[in-house]
């Protein structure tokens, strides 16, 4: 069978799209990006040029990491649904930025420590503690800056309310959900004599606690988690209640890597 008039060579067309045969070669198997012409007695495939447009927004959306299922979707879709695509695209790449972000502090905070628990564990008994609390919830992705800003407000309202420091200030924090969301409690310690009508008071109950002191950006403090849950389940300990960061120095007034937050595991 003849080749049609007009039609391009795949190897021509990989070269005037910016693509490689062996991509256009996957996005006919998919059904992305079938060739015009196929030769039934040698498998030679053949494009046309009205194809080149289709060709380059796929490439162009493959630099852009956009899964070949979207891509497929954006390509057939009219303004407003490619607009709700895009935006989901956009989110899902955001979160992937910021997973990796952390993952690279973390892996560099153990280069440089040259240890997989760069930390030294110890145990201690709390007593009870009378804090105003705040609750947040939020998400993994935005714990770091929304718990921060949680914290700034309470001490803002406590300091309004004539609160004076009475000991830590810290966040216990719930374990993530399947969806990402995670309930944080923002806490001040206060004294029992004080009047604080706009805060929530409550005894947070004492006992036996893993501790560490973590360095390093808030990023990280994952690692930290590891590390006691690792001690924890070797010594057969089991966890009692949430996690607890105290907050030894302002991260304001220092570098992110000077930042000192002690980590207590219940046990």
């Amino acid at each position: 069978m003849p080749t049609p008039r007009n039609l391009m060579p795949i190897g021509r067309f990989a070269a005037s799209v910016r693509l490689s045969v062996k991509a256009l070669r996957h996005y006919d198997e998919l059904g992305l990006l079938a060739p015009a012409f196929v030769d039934a007695a040698t498998g030679y495939r053949y494009y046309a040029p009205a194809q080149a447009r289709a060709a380059v927004l796929i490439g162009m959306l493959r630099e852009l990491d956009l899964p070949l299922a979207s891509i497929r979707r954006a390509l057939a879709a009219k303004p407003a649904e490619l607009r709700r695509l895009l935006a989901a695209e956009a989110d899902r790449l955001e979160h992937d930025l910021v997973q990796r972000e952390r993952a690279l502090r973390s892996v560099r905070h153990l280069a440089r420590a040259g240890s997989l628990t760069p930390y030294e564990i110890s145990l201690r008994e709390a007593a009870p503690l009378r804090v105003a609390r705040r609750t947040l919830d939020t998400t993994v992705d935005r714990l770091v800056p929304e718990s921060s800003a949680a914290i700034y407000a309470l001490l803002a309202d406590l300091r309004q309310a004539g609160w004076k420091e009475a000991g830590p200030i810290f966040c216990e924090n719930e374990d993530p959900k399947e969806d990402g969301r995670q309930r944080i409690y923002v806490c001040a310690a206060v004294d029992a004599q004080q009047a604080l009508p706009e805060a929530e008071l409550l005894e947070l109950p004492g006992g036996a606690f893993a501790r560490l002191l973590h360095t390093g950006p808030f990023e990280t403090l994952g690692l930290a988690y590891h590390a006691l849950h690792a001690f924890a389940q070797e010594r057969g300990h089991e966890r009692r209640g949430p996690m607890r960061e105290i907050y030894v120095n302002d991260p304001a007034d220092v570098a992110p890597e000077a930042i000192e937050t002690e980590v207590w595991m219940p046990i």
